[in-house]
């Protein structure tokens, strides 16, 4: 979701703690012939099918004398996947990383933006009044998980474990964080993310949505118990912000969404104020590749709906995302009678005045 940031980094210098991140125009080196990095082989098809995927392995999570998730403040490597790759690092000016078929989204921590985030969500929280519950989700990107061990140093990117653990110091707040780091890195050999996109897949959503359901003493469902779609083909974004390189089109990403258990259907309101009905997992499989990440909640919409037909108990939350929510959702749908889904960059009214309107317990 942070996409909006490349053309401003090209001569630009952002810092974290002692550590300066440069990104600047750098021409694109030999690649090697040959690569030993992990990654997972997935099947080419769209079509609506069973899923069957390992359950989550579970997970360990620092927790403060408030019950409060912290993120760890050392990065437990023994207990993480090893990657290794043979490949040369690629740097472009866009502010992407390359290394073989897989590209990542150069990350810088800027103090300022920091305290800015923290301070929103501190005032939504002192807003609610403890009459709905706020949790705080930072996740992590792809540049702070999945590059190789021995790569690290060469992609030129931020510490995305100590910029997480800076902005969650900064919370004055008693709002519920949702820690991601540690659960990420003990599945970073997995298809966790996209290679030519900046965004997570479903799966990587998934393992966050099982920590929400942790920390409210839910159990998830089980990842086999969904129907899927799936279409391959797909060409993200970070294809273009690497000038294109062959390397990413001759190894297109794979969608596999999760069609919610309850219901596929939602209705969405556009820019113009018009309300569309809509399906929740939408068939994709005749779009453009670079468009195939559309396949979830139909992209990015002011304001979303979902009825549970399965529940009336009055159970709602709201969804405060940018794109990267929209994988995330789906799985939401199955444990509330109504889900809201805001997209704080195009909705137009006050979010203190939804909840409030709406009667939403969890944000």
């Amino acid at each position: 979701g942070s996409r909006i940031y490349a053309s401003n980094r090209m001569s630009s210098t952002g810092t974290l703690g002692d550590e300066i991140i440069s990104v600047g125009n750098v021409s694109e080196k030999k690649e090697d012939k040959k690569e030993s990095t992990k990654s997972g082989q997935h099947n080419k098809k769209s079509s609506v099918q069973k899923a069957e995927a390992k359950e989550p392995q579970k997970t360990e999570t620092a927790v403060t004398s408030s019950g409060t998730p912290k993120e760890k403040t050392r990065e437990q490597t023994d207990t993480y996947p090893k990657l290794h790759s043979n490949k040369k690092v690629h740097l472009y000016a866009s502010g992407t990383a390359r290394i073989g078929d897989t590209a990542y989204e150069q990350y810088s921590y800027v103090e300022s933006i920091a305290k800015t985030y923290a301070s929103v969500v501190d005032k939504m929280n002192k807003n609610l009044n403890k009459k709905s519950k706020l949790y705080s989700c930072i996740v992590p990107t792809s540049a702070g998980i999945t590059v190789p061990d021995n790569k690290k140093t060469k992609i030129k990117s931020g510490n995305q474990q100590k910029a997480i653990q800076k902005i969650v110091k900064k919370y004055k707040g008693d709002q519920t964080v949702i820690s991601l780091y540690d659960t990420f890195m003990k599945h970073r050999d997995e298809y966790i993310y996209f290679r030519t996109d900046h965004h997570w897949t479903a799966l990587g959503a998934y393992y966050t949505y099982s920590q929400l359901m942790k920390e409210k003493g839910v159990t998830p469902t089980s990842l086999d118990k969904y129907d899927t779609m799936v279409f391959d083909n797909f060409i993200g974004t970070l294809y273009a912000a690497s000038n294109q390189t062959p390397s990413l089109a001759e190894n297109p990403d794979v969608i596999t969404a999760y069609i919610p258990l309850a219901t596929n259907k939602m209705t969405y309101t556009d820019l113009d104020g018009n309300v569309v009905d809509y399906d929740i997992i939408y068939d994709v499989s005749e779009w453009n590749s670079d468009s195939k990440y559309n396949c979830f909640i139909a992209g990015d919409q002011p304001f979303e709906e979902i009825h549970n037909p399965n529940m009336s108990d009055g159970s709602s939350c709201v969804v405060i995302k940018e794109s990267f929510g929209n994988a995330f959702v789906p799985f939401l749908v199955d444990h509330y009678e109504t889900v809201y889904v805001v997209d704080y960059r195009y909705y137009p009214e006050g979010l203190t005045a939804l909840v409030r309107d709406k009667g939403i317990k969890d944000v």
